[in-house]
C-alpha cells in the first residue's frame, strides 16, 4: 500500500512539475490527458489529485520559471527572510534598513530575471507588479515561499505589510525611545536633540558679573528642576510613543483583515469561475456529443432518403413496362376474331 501511495506521488508530482512549467494556454488540455493516462493506468487517486491541479495566473507562472531557471532563488529570499527576522527580534533597527534596502534590490533583480526566464522581457506594468508583489510575499509568507520553491504557485500573492518589522523598517523602540540628551531637554548645534557641549554647560553655570548672587541662585534652582522635568516628559513621551506604536500594530491588523477579506473574495470568485468553466465545458461536452449523433442519424437518412427515391424511380420504370405490356395485349385481343 505504501509503495502504491508512493507511486501516485511520483505520478502527481511528475504531472505537476510538467503542468506548472509548460506555457499556460496548454494547461488545461494537458492536465486531461495526463488525468486520463492516470486513470487508464489504474491509478484514480492519482487521476482525481492531477485534474484538481489549478491553473495558474500568468503571474505565478513567471515565477514559477524563475523556480526553475534560478534553482537559488527561493533560497535566497528565505535567506533574507531568516535575517529579517532576527533583526527584528534583536530589534536592531540599523539592520532592519540595511536589510530592506537589500530587499528592494533583490526583488527588483529576481523580477527581471523571472520575466526573462518566461520571455517577456517587455511586461505590462500590471504583470511586472504582480511579480514584484509575489516576490515579496514570499520573504513574509512560508506557505507562498514554499509554493515559489516547488514551482508550483497558481496566483499571484501581495504581502499585507504585518509581520517581519514591515519587512525592515525601524522598530518602534529604537524609533520611540528618547535618548538620554532628548529627555534632558539638551539640542545639538544645529537644534536637534542630543548633549549640550561641556562647554556650553559650564559657561551657563557660572553667573555673569552683572547677575551676582541671584543670578547663581536662579541658576542652581533650574538644575534641580529641569532634573526632576526630565524624567516625567520622557515618561510623556514614552506613553506616546507606546500607543502610535499600537496604534500602528492596530492598523497594520486592520490593513491585513482587510488584504485576507480581499485576497478571500479573489480566490471565491476564481473558484467560481473555474466551476462555471468546468459546467461550460462539461455542456458543451455533451452538446458536441449530441450533434455528432444527430449527424450520424442525418447522414443515415440521407442515405435511406437516397436508396428509397433510386426504389420508387425502378418501381414507376416496372410500371410503365407493365401498363405498356398490357396495352399491347389489349391490341392483339382486339385484333383476333371473336369465337
Amino acid at each position: 500500500m505504501a509503495k502504491s501511495a508512493g507511486a501516485a506521488g511520483d505520478r502527481v508530482a511528475a504531472a505537476a512539475d510538467e503542468l506548472y512549467g509548460a506555457d499556460p494556454g496548454e494547461f488545461t488540455d494537458r492536465r486531461k490527458a495526463l488525468a486520463d493516462a492516470a486513470k487508464t493506468a489504474g491509478d484514480a487517486a492519482a487521476a482525481k489529485r492531477i485534474a484538481a491541479l489549478r491553473k495558474p495566473t500568468r503571474a505565478a507562472w513567471v515565477v514559477n520559471q524563475l523556480a526553475r531557471a534560478n534553482p537559488d532563488a527561493p533560497g535566497r529570499l528565505a535567506g533574507l527572510a531568516a535575517a529579517l527576522r532576527a533583526a527584528e527580534q534583536a530589534r536592531d533597527g540599523r539592520t532592519l534598513r540595511e536589510l530592506s534596502a537589500s530587499r528592494g534590490q533583490l526583488v527588483d533583480t529576481l523580477t527581471a530575471q523571472a520575466l526573462a526566464a518566461a520571455g517577456v522581457p517587455d511586461p505590462p506594468s500590471g504583470l511586472r507588479e504582480e511579480v514584484t508583489a509575489t516576490l515579496t510575499a514570499a520573504i513574509a509568507d512560508p506557505e507562498v515561499s514554499a509554493e515559489f520553491a516547488s514551482g508550483t504557485l497558481t496566483r499571484a500573492a501581495q504581502w499585507a505589510g504585518f509581520g517581519l518589522a514591515s519587512l525592515g523598517a525601524t522598530p518602534p523602540a529604537e524609533a520611540a525611545g528618547p535618548s538620554e540628551a532628548t529627555s534632558r531637554g539638551e539640542t545639538g548645534d544645529d537644534g536637534t536633540p542630543g548633549r549640550r557641549p561641556p562647554g556650553e554647560r559650564h559657561l551657563r553655570a557660572v553667573p555673569s558679573p552683572e547677575s551676582g548672587a541671584p543670578a547663581r541662585s536662579a541658576a542652581g534652582n533650574a538644575a534641580p528642576a529641569r532634573a526632576r522635568a526630565g524624567p516625567r516628559q520622557a515618561a510623556r513621551g514614552r506613553l506616546s510613543d507606546e500607543e502610535q506604536a499600537r496604534r500602528a500594530r492596530a492598523e497594520q491588523a486592520r490593513l491585513a483583515e482587510e488584504a485576507a477579506k480581499r485576497e478571500a473574495q479573489r480566490r471565491q470568485a476564481f473558484d467560481d469561475a473555474e466551476r462555471a468553466v468546468a459546467s461550460t465545458a462539461a455542456a458543451a461536452a455533451e452538446a458536441g456529443a449530441a450533434e455528432d449523433h444527430l449527424e450520424a442519424e442525418v447522414r443515415d437518412l440521407e442515405q435511406r432518403l437516397t436508396r428509397a427515391r433510386a426504389d420508387l424511380a425502378a418501381a414507376r420504370m416496372h410500371a410503365r413496362r407493365a401498363e405498356a405490356a398490357e396495352r399491347r395485349a389489349r391490341q392483339a385481343l382486339d385484333r383476333l376474331p371473336r369465337p
